[in-house]
């Protein structure tokens, strides 16, 4: 059984300058960097890198975009039986602005063109669903389906879409954006016991399950196995460029259900894989591979 990513596929160009942006000027761009992206995507990759049988369900076009994203899909050993059929749609991409100071990024989104389809059920039982909120409804489809399957949201923005996904999974893992968006207020302080055990019991009750927020550099928040609200800090990393490293750490925890791993064991995997990944550029092309997670995690130690 497979892991499925459900969701996006797009086309990245990255653009690094020197910042910070100012309006009308001319900023000479000398070295581009072009990849598939997109956090469905960018989550399957990560799969079948690390060895999990893995199946993108996603929209493609059949344009020059489409055709460098199917590329990147089979160096990577991604399964595309299942992709969502829109023969019409027209291929997703964005244009990356990355600071080369500080490795943040400006996305410029120029979404698909899509239209309204019958999704016929894959025959394969998934054993994990990840999904992104960009295709709600074969993501409820799918969900319906396969009741035994472990699922996991990959909530990064609060999107009406994206909350119909997180009511129907197992383990709504989210950014602090979305966490702010939902609730109306930021989190000051993780190490805040009452205030991050209030901000989970709102996220929770979205599910009733397990939730997770993440917090960029301030880390993550989490309740342990005694249902106590716990703060994990981030990995130390100088960031090249942060594009992709919320995609790459949902995808390492949907890696981790399928293997099983213990909630606390799993968020850990997963941020030190997000801290190897913003070191170098793109978001693709930055995925580290399960060796180098490892090592990292037992220096860590």
């Amino acid at each position: 059984m497979a892991i499925f990513c459900v969701g996006q596929a797009v086309y990245d160009i990255t653009a690094p300058y020197t910042g910070p942006l100012q309006a009308n000027q001319k900023y000479r761009i000398t070295k581009s960097h072009g990849c598939s992206g997109a956090p469905a995507l960018n989550a399957a990759c990560l799969c079948s890198k690390w060895g999990a049988p893995a199946e993108l369900v996603a929209r493609i076009g059949n344009d020059p975009y489409g055709t460098l994203v199917r590329a990147d899909l089979e160096r990577y050993g991604v399964g595309i039986s299942y992709l969502i059929p829109d023969h019409e749609v027209t291929t997703g991409y964005s244009i990356i602005a990355v600071d080369d100071a500080t490795g943040d990024r400006t996305i410029f989104n120029f979404p698909s063109t899509m239209h309204d389809v019958d999704y016929p059920l894959p025959p394969e039982a998934p054993e994990v669903v990840l999904a992104d909120g960009h295709e709600p409804q074969v993501t409820l489809q799918i969900l319906e389906a396969f009741p035994e399957a472990r699922s996991v949201v990959d909530a990064g923005t609060y999107r009406e879409s994206t909350y119909e996904v997180a009511r129907a999974v197992d383990y709504l893992v989210c950014s602090e954006d979305f966490a702010r968006q939902y609730t109306g207020e930021p989190l000051a302080d993780p190490d805040d016991v009452r205030a991050t055990d209030e901000l989970l019991r709102r996220i929770e009750g979205i599910n009733g399950g397990v939730a997770v927020v993440t917090l960029g550099d301030r880390g993550l928040i989490f309740r342990d196995d005694e249902g106590a609200p716990q703060h994990m800090p981030a990995f130390a990393a100088h960031a090249v460029d942060t594009t992709g490293a919320g995609d790459i750490f949902h995808g390492a925890f949907a890696f981790g259900l399928y293997q099983n791993m213990s909630l606390e064991d799993n968020l850990r995997m997963c941020s030190m894989t997000s801290s190897l990944s913003v070191r170098s550029m793109g978001g693709l092309t930055s995925i580290p591979t399960y060796e180098q997670v490892q090592q990292e995690l037992a220096a860590a130690r």
